[in-house]
């Protein structure tokens, strides 16, 4: 089956090792943010200076005039009007006043498309932040017609009215949109990191809002240097360009465990040495509510159904009580009081407690139910691609006899491959969903699905042989506040695939 295919295994196995030897060190490493770059540079800018961070805002702009990619529209307005508003702000030369102008009439162009937008596929807090920054543009003279946006404000006053009812406190999952709430009393809210939610935005806010505080000077140098080092994060070094979140230490020590797992890797002689220094990592972030996606940070579904997979994979004690803390219903919620479930999230918690002995008859069939007629599920609010989701599902789904809907997925993955072997869920192919979908084939083929395999197998990894190597930007498919790509995952997704049917090649030549 791989006889023709020329793959360099020792060094693919090599770097994987040192990815994992990494995870979570440094707080993990994940792509600069538009949206929290631009907020920075206005509302607390860098004692650089804001120029280095501005020139690197505009050179982000697209030829359309908006900001962020244009395949997934509605992930570019929150970076859009942010990065107007700073430019605005900071800059009245001619060039960045064109911007602005630039910005404003994409904004304008397509406000209509929120009208009908699917709720599931908003970016994180969008609805929190886009009224926020339509009202800021408003008190600084740019002018932008809120009906169209009249639902999102709704949302916005419906979820606030939510948040009178619970206590606003650090490591929440609310105070990562605070920049946004409305309320900037000075108060000491600072979490382990020393930020506001792990947001550098937030933080930003923060910061400008307790100038003239001098009680808080100690958490004031305690979140500067936060922001310092969120922006270390992003091996920009640029003063300023910081990531929409950080630390992402529970992400990345639970997703790419997950990556190794269905590539048949985490117990691979190479990384043999590193499972026990990677438990202490997952040991140093679990507790008794389970595990957030960063530090010390509101746990969520994803992170603390992943934690108990790898435990449960390498033999360690796990409660499935963690995982269940998150049932509402007929499903699981990423993190209580959200307005909206997420699929993705759904799929991970079925996965773990089926692995665990421990069905869950309610939430399988709400997975079930939201598989759409051509065999896919949609793109979820945490990743814009329906291939990373649809792969999730039929991890989850494959535990539990699923034959018909894990079969219709198959067939949905096996019609999407472009002719050149790569899967894109856009015009353009890319590595991250070409890794995925060729292990989630993998799960299907383990499976005796019925679906011939080999051929769409072979030519996946040729493809992703041919581009694992080579320099390129980072896909950022991830969805937060903004389009985002979590480097380390990204790149052990990419690994793990490659690595899967590199070893199965040199068993067949063996």
């Amino acid at each position: 089956m791989f006889h023709h295919i020329q793959t360099p295994i020792h060094s693919h196995l090599q770097e994987l090792r040192n990815l994992v030897k990494n995870l979570g060190r440094n707080g993990g490493q994940i792509s600069p943010s538009v949206y929290d770059t631009a907020q920075l540079l206005r509302l607390y800018p860098p004692c650089q200076g804001s120029n280095a961070g501005l020139d690197w805002v505009a050179a982000q702009q697209q030829a359309d005039g908006a900001w962020g990619n244009p395949e997934t529209p509605i992930a570019r307005h929150v970076p859009t009007l942010a990065a107007v508003l700073a430019l605005h702000t900071l800059r009245r030369d001619r060039a960045s006043q064109e911007r602005v102008k630039a910005g404003l009439a994409f904004l304008r162009s397509q406000a209509d498309q929120w009208a009908d937008v699917h709720y599931d596929l908003l970016p994180i807090a969008v609805e929190m932040i886009l009224p926020c920054l339509i009202d800021e543009a408003s008190r600084v003279g740019l002018h932008l017609d809120r009906s169209p946006y009249r639902w999102l404000f709704q949302v916005k006053a419906k979820k606030q009215q939510l948040l009178t009812k619970i206590q606003i406190a650090p490591a929440t999952a609310p105070m990562h949109s605070w920049e946004a709430l409305g309320n900037h009393a000075p108060l000491k809210l600072l979490d382990r990191p020393n930020s506001i939610g792990h947001s550098p935005a937030a933080t930003a806010q923060w910061l400008k809002s307790t100038q003239g505080h001098p009680e808080l000077a100690a958490e004031r140098a305690a979140a500067e240097k936060y922001l310092l080092n969120a922006a270390a994060a992003t091996g920009v070094d640029i003063p300023g360009v910081v990531p929409y979140v950080w630390p992402i230490t529970g992400f990345e020590i639970t997703y790419a465990p997950f990556a190794l797992l269905h590539a048949d890797l985490l117990h691979h002689p190479a990384l043999a040495d590193l499972l026990k220094p990677l438990l202490a990592w997952h040991d140093a972030n679990q507790t008794e509510l389970g595990m957030s996606s960063g530090f010390h940070f509101a746990p969520d579904v994803d992170v603390t159904a992943l934690s108990a997979v790898f435990r449960q994979a390498i033999g360690q004690p796990f409660s499935v009580e963690t995982i269940l803390r998150f049932q509402n219903g007929d499903h699981f919620c990423t993190y209580p009081h959200e307005l909206n479930p997420s699929v993705f999230s759904n799929a991970h918690a079925v996965y773990a407690l089926t692995k665990a002995g421990h069905r869950t008859p309610a939430a399988e069939q709400y997975l079930k139910e939201r598989q759409l007629a051509n065999g896919r599920w949609m793109s979820d609010k945490w990743h814009t691609s329906w291939i990373y989701t649809t792969a999730e599902v039929i991890y989850a789904l494959a535990q539990c006899d699923a034959v018909a809907e894990i079969h219709k997925a198959g067939v949905a993955l096996l019609n999407a491959q472009k002719p050149d072997g790569s899967w894109g869920s856009s015009s353009h192919s890319t590595r991250a969903e070409t890794s995925v979908a060729l292990m989630a084939l993998r799960t299907l083929q383990k499976g005796a699905c019925g679906l011939q395999l080999d051929a769409p197998i072979v030519r996946g990894t040729q493809w992703l042989c041919a581009h694992a190597d080579i320099a390129h930007q980072p896909e950022q498919l991830w969805l937060g506040k903004e389009l985002y790509s979590p480097y380390r995952v990204d790149r052990v997704y990419e690994l793990s695939a490659l690595l899967a049917f590199e070893s199965e090649r040199e068993e067949v030549i063996a």
